[in-house]
């Protein structure tokens, strides 16, 4: 019988199986989940506009939970940012190998950042954010990615450690919620607000979410933002994506893990580690973390900031230039930054994901 804590068990069984998917499976439910939080980016962006300026960041905060909700409650969903505490922990107890980890991380993040995309052309054509630049719930959205990149742009390296840290405090509410939502069972509404609240807090207090930036700023662009993919990539997604990695990662994955023995599937039950002990297999855990961030950093997330730096190079970014609508003329503002750089990043990410979950199913490396 394992000694491993029953929801690190249940929580570490989540993440071997998430590594099994195959390539395509993996990437759909990448796109599903970066869909899903699009649709609660999308409900808080709208509902907080038809309230009073009071009330508008509470409706702002409470709307947008639903979805992670229906990620954890429907599955099918494969969240990057859950995954910096899901997929580590069967690392950590040995359930899973360390490339395993990875070839998960790869996809999830690449289908993250299509599903994300695709929702935001899918929004900008509707029209559901206004049929103007000044309109609401557009004027809202051009807000939200302005000041996205806004710390950054005004001052490199205190803004990126700030929202470094914004990432930190994100991924470890987020997390938080899934790990509530794990002790919860099969209690429906109890996993409801368990994730409902500290998703709701994360939002409130203004920290920062990779994968719904990759939406929110996207969006934004399309609806009309003073914002470029290459200040999206550099100013936003490389940051936060730190933060988040070590939130989850550090402030939950390790963390719980220590706290509850440090056990994995080789420890006969009854084990008893101590404390030097612990901490000597927390720290050996750190490497896959730092490895990861290299890879995925690169991979992800400079490359594709060098790729639209190049393809905007001679565009001058301006209000409403890259604005997307059926009803204006032309349709799109900016062809080169409303389709082709974003295709172009979209066929990028899938190939490199295929590359990289090549080259590392030959490499049985494990801690």
């Amino acid at each position: 019988m394992s000694c491993i804590d029953p929801t690190v068990n249940a929580i570490s069984s989540a993440g071997q199986g998430k590594t099994k998917q195959s390539f395509l499976v993996n990437l759909l439910t990448g796109w599903n989940a970066g869909v899903f939080i699009a649709i609660g980016a999308t409900l808080a962006t709208i509902v907080s506009q038809k309230v009073s300026a009071d009330w508008a960041g509470f409706m702002f905060a409470a709307a947008f939970p639903i979805g992670l909700i229906g990620i954890i409650i429907m599955g099918g969903a494969d969240l990057f940012t859950g995954d910096c505490m899901i997929t580590p922990m069967a690392t950590c107890t040995r359930k899973s190998k360390v490339t395993e980890l990875y070839r998960n991380w790869f996809l999830a993040l690449g289908g993250n950042l299509i599903g994300s995309i695709c929702w935001a052309w899918i929004i900008a054509f509707s029209l559901i954010y206004g049929t103007s630049i000044s309109a609401g719930s557009a004027a809202y959205a051009i807000a939200i990615a302005e000041a996205k990149i806004a710390l950054v742009q005004a001052d490199f390296v205190g803004g990126f450690l700030t929202m470094v840290f914004k990432g930190i405090i994100c991924n470890l509410l987020v997390n938080f919620a899934i790990y509530q939502g794990m002790k919860s069972k099969d209690n429906l509404m109890a996993k409801v607000f368990n994730i409902w609240f500290p998703i709701m807090a994360f939002v409130a207090v203004g920290s920062e979410h990779v994968i719904a930036n990759m939406f929110f700023i996207p969006i934004g662009i399309f609806s009309g933002a003073n914002v470029t993919w290459t200040q999206a990539f550099i100013y936003n997604f490389l940051p936060v994506l730190t933060g988040n990695m070590i939130g989850g990662y550090v402030f939950m994955c390790l963390n719980y893990w220590f706290t509850t023995g440090t056990h994995d599937v080789d420890d006969p039950e009854g084990t008893v580690h101590s404390d030097i002990r612990k901490v000597g297999r927390v720290l050996k855990q750190l490497i896959p973390l730092i490895i990861g961030w290299v890879i995925l950093a690169l991979a992800y997330i400079i490359v594709p900031a060098g790729i639209a730096m190049f393809l905007e190079n001679g565009i001058t970014s301006s209000a409403g230039y890259a604005r997307m609508s059926f009803m204006d003329n032309p349709m799109i503002g900016n062809m080169m930054v409303g389709l082709i750089i974003p295709i172009v990043i979209i066929v990028y990410v899938i190939l490199i994901s295929l590359i990289l979950r090549i080259a590392f199913k030959k490499l049985p490396i494990r801690l």
